[in-house]
């Protein structure tokens, strides 16, 4: 099995990075491929409509950008909140995919806040960005609020650690067991993307 974290800030060795480390380590040890793309350390350049000409610049760049995404059996999107939103280098993101990079596949949304915020993105991800990816959202979500006074050592440092990591892994199993059901699904010979590429 393979799973694909998106760690969603702008920013280099960033909050969201740091969850989607500890997240990396954890599928590891449980023998899980992993996939890791750093939005802040290799970021996207802004999305544009020539993304949808087979042979622009643009969409030569993703596709070798991309590699090893549209193989995943699921996925983690990790966004801090700003200004009460997602990251915009997230939501560029999901301008690039098409409806046969993550489709039929379960995706875990995962926020962080640095202080008690970290609700909106959860809902902005949920409205927005499945309509044409066809990713199919876990009904769990995870905030990880206080996120600069969590994750930071091997072992949980207060009560707030230990829960958070609890909950994470308890997530994350959670969706391991999604991408074991969603592959009969799209084994199944029911989705027809091609006749029907975009959402309604």
């Amino acid at each position: 099995m393979k799973i694909c974290l998106i760690a969603g800030s702008h920013r280099k060795n960033s909050q969201s990075l740091k969850v989607g480390k500890f997240l990396a380590e954890i599928l590891k040890s449980k023998g899980i491929e992993v996939t890791l793309f750093d939005l802040g350390g290799n970021p996207l350049p802004l999305w544009e409509p020539s993304m949808w000409e087979k042979d622009s610049e643009i969409k030569k760049f993703w596709l070798e950008y991309s590699v090893g995404l549209g193989s995943a059996d699921a996925y983690v999107f990790l966004s801090p909140e700003y200004a009460g939103m997602a990251s915009p280098a997230l939501k560029n993101f999901f301008l690039y995919l098409s409806g046969s990079d993550i489709s039929h596949k379960p995706g875990l949304i995962i926020t962080v806040s640095s202080g008690m915020g970290g609700s909106y993105p959860n809902a902005e991800l949920r409205m927005s960005s499945y309509k044409n990816t066809r990713i199919v959202y876990l009904p769990d979500h995870v905030i990880v609020r206080h996120v600069e006074s969590v994750l930071n050592a091997e072992n949980p440092e207060n009560k707030d650690d230990e829960y958070i990591r609890s909950r994470l892994i308890y997530t994350l199993n959670v969706l391991v067991e999604y991408a074991k059901a969603f592959a009969t699904v799209r084994q199944s010979g029911v989705i027809d993307i091609k006749t029907y590429p975009f959402g309604l």
